[in-house]
């Protein structure tokens, strides 16, 4: 009504004017001819009526029009929404779902969604909506992938109340998705595959039976590939202990299907050999070039062989993957091999101006022998030489007090900031007893230095300092003070008592008195030290506890929980623990305990949560650390975790644990 009385105004006061005139012109007339005015007054009446009539016409065929129109766009869009190519799904400001079209029907499978709710059937869509996405990419329902786009949309509701529904369109993109599926598994895979000890294995078996377990070894490594694997693979063997693959990515997935079993297949190789053989294997994976596929794949072995071993590495991205690893190792060092070390190294040192020397985070006594150990070989090459300390082991002060009492090392052991305004363009670092920039005790030293020389007995880690000249990296090894003294008695170098006797404590302290990690090359370097009269008698003296040290490591101890049996786990609650020399000692006195295999110990130091961990060899507490951003050894580990709280690090742990005992389970 509103509609047409605007018109019928509009249309009205445009003829009223001529109107006006005409009854102005009318009364003109009537002045002077009464008749004639009378006539041309009943004309414009009749006019007017006519006017009226004809307006009152136009008027309600436009209505009619109008009313016609907008019918027929409400119904194109209700058409268009149902018959939308496209599938649309339509909910509430909440998420319950109002409506649908029949294509979003086909695809969801003729499913009654109207009246549920997308938190309970369609649980990503209903995040992107509290997340406020405009859109949500390769969105997975009923085996189809879709780029959704989100709109909310204002309607007018009962009593001219707004209401805002949410528009759901879906966009499928599941040929894009597959196609970029089957191409990701066309990605070339290259791998180096070696016997770790292929040798040793040989020799360590009669005559007789040398070649079958040669062939044997062959025989699983084919059978592996070919039979179990089942998959497009190109296998080689270039030597008689190497092997090289090339397979797709599809393949790669299938052996990773099986956790890389041909690590324990071989194992079980047992033809009188008295030595298990264990093999490496670096994989690279590319999709752009098969050459820097094999690059990345002679990185990744690099890199098992450096972490002693029976292990797989996977490297693709700029990351690295490692699988296995749980086999103890042996001690298959070479002589060689360490007097061209020493020989390297010494001509480093030559070529030097000012050396400086530093070790991980709370600087220990296997830092301190090692470190003492290579001042002693640049001083006899009459260089100029520090050993820089930022945060220490408190169980290294007596034995920094007693060193510093010789003139000789008075001056030697300083801090980061002199360090830096000492050092010279031609200086040399060594890093000792870590490899990971993570665990150095000062990174900002390994950013300035150009010559960086790295020595340690750790698995190497993916965050392993690239830049190194050398990186002397010996994990057969007891600790780093014996590959130091190894590398002294070669150049036949005479210590003072004091400096065997560190050395000598840094030796004891890692092998836990000569019980652990100990070979026939530790004792070689014990009697070089004992020689230089480094007395074990003198070192215990300085190893004792404090009364009050004592009384809390076995306060720590009988708060010990068990899992699975035989892994034993102390919290600090009471985070009355200090330092991580008794978080070690109370990890040590825990495989004491009959049927522990195991032992962790989280205690919270400042602002990060140290952990701890032991083992007598059945259990590789080296990997369960690795899952968390730690490292060490198979008995050996420990890890640090920043701005986490006591129960944070507590589960992070617990779940490290369960996944290596559910894995080792599978395997």
């Amino acid at each position: 009504m509103k509609d047409k009385k605007a018109h019928f105004k509009f249309d009205f006061s445009v003829s009223q004017a001529g109107f006006v005139l005409s009854l102005v012109f009318n009364l003109v007339i009537l002045y002077y001819n009464l008749q004639i005015g009378i006539i041309c007054f009943s004309l414009i009446i009749l006019l007017a009526a006519y006017n009226i009539t004809i307006n009152r016409k136009k008027n309600r065929q436009l209505l009619e029009f109008i009313e016609t129109l907008t019918l027929n766009i409400d119904t194109a869009s209700k058409d268009t929404l149902l018959k939308f190519p496209l599938p649309i799904l339509i909910t509430e400001y909440n998420g319950d779902i109002i409506w649908h079209n029949q294509k979003f029907l086909e695809i969801s499978k003729n499913k009654r969604l109207i009246g549920k709710n997308l938190k309970d059937e369609l649980p990503e869509l209903y995040q992107a909506i509290l997340d406020n996405k405009p859109r949500l990419d390769s969105f997975e329902y009923q085996s189809y992938f879709f780029n959704v786009f989100i709109t909310l949309v204002e309607v007018e509701g009962e009593k001219n109340d707004k209401r805002y529904l949410r528009l759901f369109y879906f966009i499928d993109i599941t040929d894009y998705v597959t196609l970029q599926k089957t191409f990701e598994l066309q990605n070339v895979v290259f791998g180096y595959l070696m016997i770790d000890n292929y040798d040793d294995v040989l020799n360590s078996a009669p005559e007789v039976s040398k070649s079958n377990i040669a062939s044997e070894i062959e025989r699983r490594v084919m059978d592996w590939f070919y039979n179990q694997i089942r998959s497009d693979v190109f296998l080689m063997k270039y030597e008689r202990d190497k092997y090289l693959f090339i397979c797709n990515t599809e393949a790669f997935y299938k052996m990773q299907e099986r956790r890389f079993n041909i690590l324990d297949q071989i194992k079980e190789v047992n033809l009188y050999n008295r030595i298990i053989p264990t093999i490496s294997c670096g994989i690279g994976i590319r999709d752009d070039s098969i050459f820097q596929a094999q690059k990345d794949a002679k990185t990744a072995l690099d890199m098992a062989l450096s972490r002693g071993g029976d292990q797989l590495v996977v490297f693709y991205n700029g990351k690295f993957e490692f699988y296995g690893g749980k086999t103890k190792e042996h001690e298959k060092r070479s002589k060689v091999r360490s007097r061209v070390m020493a020989q390297t190294i010494k001509e480093i040192i030559k070529h030097s101006e000012k050396v400086f020397i530093m070790g991980h985070q709370y600087f220990d006594l296997d830092c301190l022998g090692a470190s003492v150990g290579l001042a002693k070989l640049c001083l006899n090459l009459n260089k100029e030489t520090y050993i820089v300390i930022n945060s220490f082991n408190p169980t290294i002060k007596d034995f920094v007090e007693i060193l510093k009492s010789d003139s000789q090392y008075e001056n030697m052991i300083i801090d980061e900031q002199k360090a830096l305004k000492m050092k010279t363009k031609n200086s040399l670092l060594f890093v000792v007893d870590t490899q990971r920039m993570s665990y150095v005790d000062i990174p900002n030293m390994i950013l300035n230095f150009e010559k960086i020389i790295v020595i340690d007995h750790h698995r190497r880690a993916a965050d392993w300092i690239e830049q190194a000249l050398i990186c002397y990296s010996e994990t057969y090894a007891s600790s780093v003070s014996e590959l130091v003294a190894e590398l002294l008695s070669y150049e036949g170098i005479k210590l003072k008592k004091v400096e065997a006797e560190i050395m000598l404590a840094g030796i004891m302290i890692d092998t836990r008195g000569f019980t652990k990690n100990v070979g026939v090359r530790t004792f070689e370097v014990a009697t070089y030290l004992r020689e230089n009269e480094a007395l074990p008698e003198s070192i215990k003296e300085y190893l004792k506890e404090d009364l009050e040290d004592y009384i809390l490591k076995h306060q720590l101890i009988s708060n010990a929980q068990v899992l699975y049996g035989n892994i034993a786990v102390v919290i600090d609650y009471s985070q009355t623990c200090r330092n991580n020399v008794i978080i070690a000692k109370v990890a040590d006195e825990l495989l004491n305990i009959k049927g522990i295999d195991a032992s962790f110990v989280v205690c919270k130091i400042d602002n990060a949560v140290l952990i701890s961990a032991r083992s007598n060899g059945k259990i590789n507490v080296q990997l369960i650390l690795e899952k968390i951003g730690g490292g060490g050894h198979l008995e050996t580990a420990g890890s640090k975790l920043e701005n986490v709280t006591l129960d944070e690090a507590k589960d992070i742990l617990f779940k490290a644990i369960d996944e290596y005992i559910v894995e080792n389970q599978k395997t």
